[in-house]
Order: structure tokens, then C-alpha cells, then sequence
């Protein structure tokens, strides 16, 4: 019988979804009395579906509420928090923007350090693993949700990039885990990562096999397509590299970065985000969350913008082409009349003569 309801919300990312799915996913063992409902929304977006929340949901059925990979900025936020839950709300979160109201909520904030960059994945389990019923999972099922969670920790906090410590196989299977969450559509991003915490990373891999090397054929010629129309100029006092691309971002970036070694920052601009990384010169966080509404981590971060860039794109092209349309009839009459008035008048008399009376 359920004794507890809990409301769950997350970012919509690997990470996101990793986090709050990976309790349904030790659920009959070791929350047999607690039913999670989750809601995963988009990044910067947590104070304004909270307030939406408090005033349109029966609060009296929820028991607790986790918040997971974001942390509330609002003072009027966590003052609901606390007064419609009390200490039965968490925040399972690890961006360094957030890092002040973690310390001013740090009752309510779920901690972990051994050493490395954590990602809400890997908090969620090191909090499942200090619970009562921990001990009902077999050892090969910790194993097996361990080895998930430490790959989806690698990719969110980039170590799989940056920590020269990780194996091969933790770098490879990070970066192919990702790539196959953002193949699906959002709709299926529950499906997918209750599927991979079901069978397991080696057999999920395995089964996925020939379309993991798909995508990986597909992304590189996307990067390479994409990484020609670069654009180096200064912002904020610093040079910074500047592309347009939807997909593969944080790719993107990072080859950026590699690329164009006289630039400190990369920003991967899609319709209406920005993805932002760093060479370690500047706080791209800092820096997101001063100018985009955004946040991460100094080296990685995103945030959201007021325009949409497709539009602009179309709106520049149509600009353009009226400009080409009304260039051509200019150029058309002005021809027009240098045949006319160049006509020798005896010429003009005779081709008068001859077409001017067509009855």
C-alpha cells in the first residue's frame, strides 16, 4: 500500500531524467511504500512550474517533493517549500550557480563527496544507497545501476572529456549513452532510460549496436559541416568563438575550443538557448547567469535567449531577396530608358510609323 506520494521535478536532460527515473527503477525494493510522480521541464524553468504547482495542485496528496539537476532561485519559492512541506522536500542538484542557496537551504540540500564532479544521477544514488532497504538490491543489480549512473556522471559533468583517470570504456560508453538519449524524441526520454536501467548498459550497447555507430558517422559529419562557419570575435573582453548549430552542442563546443586555440570561450547558438564552454579562462556560469538567465558550471554552462535565431535567419534571407527583387526592376527600368533615349530620331519615327497604329 502507498504511504507516501512524492512529486519529482527535473531537468529534461540525460542527467534529468537519469536522476528521478532511476528511483522508480529500485522502486519494489527499496520504496515499496512511496509512489513517484515526475514532471522533467527545461532548464531555468523550476521557479515558475513550482509556483504553477502550489496554486493548481491538491498539496494535501503529496507527502515530500525532490527537486533534481536545478535548484530553485526564487525566495518566494522556498518559502513554499517550507511552508507547504516543511523538511520534506530535497534538492538533489550540483551546479555551482546554485551553490549559495545550498548552503542557505543545506537541511534540504542532498550532499556527496568522494573526490569527484557529481551530477544529480549520482547524488540520487548515494542517497539510495544510505536508505533502509538498500540491502534488497543484489549485488549485481548495484553493479549493474552503478556502472549506468557512473556514465551519465561522467558525460553531465564533461569528465569524460576532461579526467585523464576514467577508462576507456567509461569515456566511450558516457559519450554513446548520451548520444542515443537525444536520438529519441522527448516524449520517449522516460521509455529510454527506464529500458537502459532495465537491461543494463553492456546489453542495452549490445542490442543498439549498429545504430550507436549510426550516429556516431552522423555526428561527425554534422561537426565537421557545422564547425566551417565559425565566427571569432570579442565579448565581455575576451575573444570567443561563435557557431549556429541545434544539435550535438556540447560536441560542437568542445571541438571549437580545440580548434581555435586564440579564443577562451565557445558559444553553440541553437533557436532560442546557448550552449557555453570554457578553456578554463573565464566562468562561463558566471557569466550565463549575469547576461542569459542561465547557470552551470565554469566551465559548462547554457542559458536561454529573448530571439529566436530561425526567425532572424528567415527574416535576413526574405530582407535580402526583396533587396535582390527591387535591385533587378531598377536595373531593368534604368535599361529600359538608356534604349530609349540612345534611338537615333529617324529610327524612332520609323519604328513609331510602324507599331504605333495596330488596329
Amino acid at each position: 500500500m502507498v504511504q507516501r506520494q512524492i512529486k519529482v521535478f527535473s531537468h529534461n536532460d540525460l542527467d534529468g531524467f537519469g536522476a528521478p527515473f532511476l528511483l522508480t527503477a529500485v522502486q519494489e525494493l527499496v520504496f515499496p511504500d512511496e509512489q513517484f510522480e515526475i514532471t522533467n521541464i527545461g532548464a531555468g524553468k523550476i521557479d515558475e512550474e513550482l509556483d504553477y504547482w502550489f496554486t493548481h495542485a491538491d498539496l494535501g496528496a503529496y507527502t515530500d517533493v525532490y527537486i533534481m539537476d536545478m535548484t530553485p532561485e526564487s525566495a518566494h519559492t522556498f518559502q513554499q517549500l517550507n511552508t507547504n512541506f516543511a523538511n520534506h522536500w530535497l534538492v538533489f542538484d550540483h551546479h555551482e550557480t546554485a551553490a549559495a542557496s545550498r548552503q542557505q537551504y543545506s537541511n534540504n540540500m542532498a550532499t556527496f563527496d568522494n573526490g569527484q564532479n557529481q551530477s544529480a544521477t549520482s547524488l540520487v544514488w548515494n542517497w539510495v544507497q544510505q536508505q533502509d532497504r538498500a540491502d534488497r538490491l543484489a549485488p549485481e543489480r548495484q553493479t549493474t545501476l552503478a556502472k549506468i549512473v557512473e556514465l551519465i556522471r561522467a558525460y553531465d559533468t564533461w569528465d569524460w572529456q576532461n579526467d585523464p583517470t576514467l577508462t576507456t570504456e567509461i569515456k566511450t560508453g558516457a559519450d554513446e549513452l548520451d548520444q542515443l538519449f537525444w536520438f529519441y524524441p522527448l516524449d520517449h526520454s522516460a521509455e529510454f532510460i527506464q529500458k537502459v536501467y532495465l537491461k543494463g548498459w553492456s546489453q542495452y550497447r549490445e542490442e543498439n549496436a549498429l545504430l550507436i555507430q549510426t550516429l556516431n558517422d552522423r555526428r561527425q559529419h554534422y561537426l565537421h559541416h557545422h564547425l566551417k562557419d565559425v565566427l571569432v570575435d570579442e565579448l565581455d573582453g575576451h575573444k570567443w568563438g561563435f557557431v549556429y548549430a541545434d544539435d550535438y552542442k556540447s560536441e560542437i563546443a568542445h571541438e571549437l575550443l580545440e580548434e581555435h586555440p586564440e579564443v577562451v570561450a565557445a558559444m553553440v547558438i541553437s533557436p532560442t538557448s546557448l550552449s557555453l564552454r570554457s578553456n578554463g579562462q573565464i566562468d562561463v556560469a558566471k557569466f550565463a547567469e549575469k547576461y542569459f538567465r542561465g547557470g552551470g558550471h565554469a566551465d559548462a554552462a547554457g542559458g536561454r535567449i529573448d530571439i529566436n535565431m530561425i526567425q532572424v535567419g528567415e527574416r535576413a534571407v526574405i530582407e535580402h531577396v526583396q533587396n535582390q527583387v527591387q535591385e533587378a526592376a531598377e536595373d531593368q527600368a534604368a535599361n529600359q530608358e538608356t534604349v530609349a533615349d540612345n534611338l537615333d530620331p529617324a529610327v524612332a519615327a520609323k519604328l513609331a510609323a510602324l507599331f504605333g497604329d495596330q488596329k
